[in-house]
């Protein structure tokens, strides 16, 4: 437990003095700040819905923003040697692991926060108009963007351990731009695409089957509130931190 307490405190450090944990909270700032002169003082009669506005700030901040938030900090943990200083046992990989993955959740949670009180100031636009979406429904749908935005920085700080090769600014930002637009989506429907060459009937059957277990399906227009919302995410993070323990176990160092 000690281990892991010192791998926390040096990982909330790190993330506050970060460039890349920084130009995730400046990214919907800015958006908010190029667009409210817009609304406010366009003479052209459109109609914006705050619930869209709004969730779509938090898609920026709460899940590209995690992305880019954890895949730049591993990105510095490669290229600094600090990975190599943080887990020389096999406990302190173990530890520096589970940071991560603790670190990548309270950074989407901030994210989420700070995302919605950024599209409080629309409601001041004229043109800003509500679509009747119940505050409840509104709520669970930031969650989900949370915790989906959680489930896609584990995945890529995953694939970065695999890789285990120092990039710089450019690199972890097309990562960021990949895993917020959802490719481990694309990954997951791989076997559709290698069943419907030999049977249509099984890969529609896998489709099927793999529909409902896609976390973008978490963010859908369709939105249904059941348990998927978290035990979905949880489930994917669980299992991404299982196979980044073993990839980090049997890492050379």
């Amino acid at each position: 437990m000690t281990t892991l307490a010192n791998q926390l405190r040096s990982a909330f450090h790190l993330a506050s003095r970060d460039a890349y944990v920084k130009g995730a909270f400046v990214l919907p700032a800015l958006l908010v700040v190029l667009s409210l002169p817009v609304l406010l003082f366009s003479n052209a009669n459109v109609h914006v819905m705050f619930e869209g506005a709004a969730l779509s700030l938090i898609r920026v901040g709460a899940l590209f923003g995690t992305c880019l938030s954890m895949a730049g900090i591993v990105t510095h943990d490669i290229s600094s040697g600090g990975l190599r200083a943080a887990a020389l046992t096999g406990r302190g990989r173990g530890g520096y692991v589970a940071s991560r993955v603790i670190l990548a959740l309270a950074i989407a949670v901030i994210l989420g926060a700070w995302s919605t009180l950024l599209g409080m100031p629309l409601l001041l636009c004229p043109d800003v108009a509500f679509e009747g979406m119940p505050a409840a429904e509104l709520a669970l749908r930031v969650a989900a963007h949370v915790l989906v935005g959680w489930t896609y920085a584990v995945f890529g700080m995953l694939l970065l351990w695999l890789a285990r090769s120092p990039r710089g600014f450019a690199s972890a930002f097309f990562a960021a731009v990949l895993l917020g637009a959802g490719v481990l989506n694309a990954l997951l429907l791989v076997p559709v695409a290698v069943l419907i060459p030999l049977s249509q009937e099984l890969a529609y059957g896998a489709l099927q089957i793999i529909i409902p277990i896609l976390p973008s399906g978490l963010l859908a227009d369709a939105f249904v509130a059941d348990a998927r919302l978290v035990v979905l995410p949880v489930a994917y993070v669980i299992v991404f931190w299982a196979l980044s323990r073993r990839v980090m176990a049997r890492a050379p160092l």
